[in-house]
């Protein structure tokens, strides 16, 4: 139990390692004006794919997505007209199958409706026939539920009913007094409810809708409210419905404000982008909006991508704590045609971000560029490197990997030596059994012991010492180096376990010649049983190192020390890569 509780506690501290890592990782942004070129999304993925090849952690766009959708805003749903049909086809068979006495077919009818208003109530809601439509068939389903005595799971659903469409009304004469008595009792308990949402917008005077329910121009409050989520739009042109926000309505006041903006700009949906309605105001707003959306979904720093001239694509590295900063930490500049640019040039393009460097190539020859402040660093070298940066240096990279094949096939011979160990035991076991005296095979049985010990230490300690040399460079630990060390932890505690409740050796030692048959099983099956757990143990060990070497790796630190000397007094800084 105890040995199981580790392993957790283990396993706990390396999601939680990889989860600290993930959230200061890079996200990668496009932006334009006008319509976005067609090879764009598969440029973003090729540079993330090198910047993760080079150690660096890389959201993919479909988290970021997700992330800001979750975080910040949505695009309003929208519905087609098969499904609203639909929608209304379903709530009119269920009103037949209640009125025919078919209760459970309805409920299932109107389980369905109901799981659609809540898909995409904002856009029910829009029109008010349809608002109403969305509360009666609510009420459909607590008439259901009621009829299926399941009283409690009714008056859950009336409360959904008002969350729903907060200042709905029932069409008249549609629903039994049953339904409307235990409506009335939710609404008295609900003009005694507390919550408060007030909207406000940048600018004010905008449309401000409450799961698509218009409540008027922003800053405008609405009251009586029971907690839970609702859906927050607001809208300052007529022709562009607004962005989803999730608000979570509490016992008190609760204040949101949008800005429109920054809503109408961002886009998450076919992909995340930044959309600009001219190119001036792209140039003017892209770096502090990319800046923006970064820290609202948690990333530490951007990778933003944009397209200055018709073939010539822009990327610029910048990180959430230079907030006063307008100068990127890296830019590159790459030729890009009408296919978008080369993967060679991505390539570059990725080791000069990582690198932290400022380079134009979109010229036969590369260029550096001025850095943010610095002077033009000298030109990297071209992608037709023959020794990849990320790589060890060759001679540690050749030993590293030696060491490797060395450890692999050691491990490799020390558990095939288990088949022939295995079968010793039996000859000697038969030998006993028979009541003869030869001791060859008790003596082939201990030689093939200490032939496995001894090859599965060397082998275990040559893959423990390849693991700095082999292991590639990156700037923080891989998700594939947690793994394996969770992979080794895993069979690290397999092997103490396994070890520890072997079989007992006899009192009498096992190197003994005159032993029973008994002492002789007892030896066989407990050797066995520790031999197969010291190799798990061995092979555990440089699982687990390959998290230790890029924890203890000296970090690449960059820092340039600079002194500024003042009429009021001088002080000392350090920029650079901590």
């Amino acid at each position: 139990m105890r040995l199981t509780s580790l392993t957790f506690l283990c396993w706990c501290l390396l999601v939680s390692l990889v989860s600290a890592q993930a959230e200061s990782g890079w996200v990668i942004v496009p932006s334009h004006s006008g319509a976005p070129a067609d090879w764009m999304d598969a440029a973003v993925l090729d540079l993330r794919t090198e910047l993760v090849g080079r150690g660096a952690t890389v959201w993919s766009q479909e988290q970021a997505a997700t992330e800001l959708e979750m975080k910040v805003s949505a695009p309003a749903s929208k519905l087609e007209d098969r499904e609203i049909r639909r929608w209304i086809s379903l709530s009119d068979a269920a009103v037949d199958d209640l009125a025919e006495g078919e209760h459970r077919r309805a409920l299932n009818k109107l389980n369905s409706a109901q799981a659609i208003s809540r898909k995409a109530i904002e856009e029910l809601n829009r029109e008010p026939e349809r608002s109403r439509r969305v509360f009666d068939t609510c009420l459909y389903l607590v008439r259901a539920e009621l009829a299926t005595q399941s009283a409690s799971r009714a008056r859950a659903v009336v409360r959904e009913c008002r969350q729903l469409v907060p200042r709905g009304q029932p069409s008249p004469q549609m629903h039994p007094p049953a339904v409307t008595d235990l409506l009335d009792q939710v609404d008295a308990l609900l003009a005694k409810q507390t919550g408060e949402l007030r909207v406000e917008s940048t600018p004010s005077g905008c449309a401000a809708r409450l799961n698509g329910l218009l409540l008027g121009e922003t800053p405008v409050s609405i009251g009586d409210l029971f907690p839970g989520n609702y859906r927050v739009q607001v809208e300052c042109s007529k022709d562009t419905r607004g962005r989803v926000h999730a608000v979570t309505v509490g016992a008190g006041k609760t204040q949101h404000r949008v800005d429109w903006r920054f809503d109408d700009v961002i886009e998450s949906r076919p992909s995340l982008s930044l959309g600009y309605s001219n190119t001036s105001e792209e140039r003017e707003r892209r770096v502090p909006d990319a800046r923006r959306l970064t820290m609202e979904i948690g990333a530490g720093a951007v990778v933003l991508l944009s397209m200055p001239t018709l073939d010539t694509l822009e990327v610029e590295l910048i990180e959430i704590e230079e907030a006063e900063s307008s100068v990127p930490l890296a830019l590159v500049r790459l030729s890009a045609g009408a296919e978008g640019p080369r993967k060679p040039d991505l390539r570059l393009a990725a080791r000069a971000l990582t690198d932290r460097r400022c380079m134009d190539f979109t010229s036969p020859e590369p260029a550096a560029l001025p850095c943010k402040g610095r002077e033009p660093a000298g030109a990297v070298p071209a992608a037709t490197d023959a020794w990849p940066a990320h790589r060890r240096p060759r001679g540690q990279f050749i030993a590293g990997l030696t060491l490797v094949g060395v450890g692999v096939a050691g491990l490799a011979t020390s558990y095939a030596l288990l088949i022939p160990r295995r079968d010793a035991a039996m000859d000697w076991v038969n030998v006993v059994d028979m009541g003869g005296q030869d001791t060859s095979a008790q003596q082939k049985w201990f030689d093939l012991r200490g032939a496995i010990i001894a090859t599965g230490s060397v082998s275990a300690a040559a893959l423990v010492a390849a693991m700095p040399l082999a292991l590639p460079e990156r700037e923080k630990t891989p998700w594939w180096a947690w793994v394996s060390g969770g992979v080794g932890l895993g069979l690290a505690g397999f092997s103490i376990a396994w070890g520890v409740t072997a079989e007992a050796e006899p009192s009498t030692s096992c190197s003994t010649q005159d032993l029973d048959t008994v002492e002789v099983r007892s030896c066989v099956n407990g050797g066995q049983q520790r031999s197969a757990a010291l190799l798990t143990g061995l092979t555990s060990a440089p699982l687990i190192t390959m998290p230790l070497v890029y924890l203890f790796r000296p970090s690449r630190a960059q820092l340039e020390p600079r002194v500024v000397v003042g009429r009021t007094g001088a002080h000392l800084a350090l920029q650079g890569q901590f």
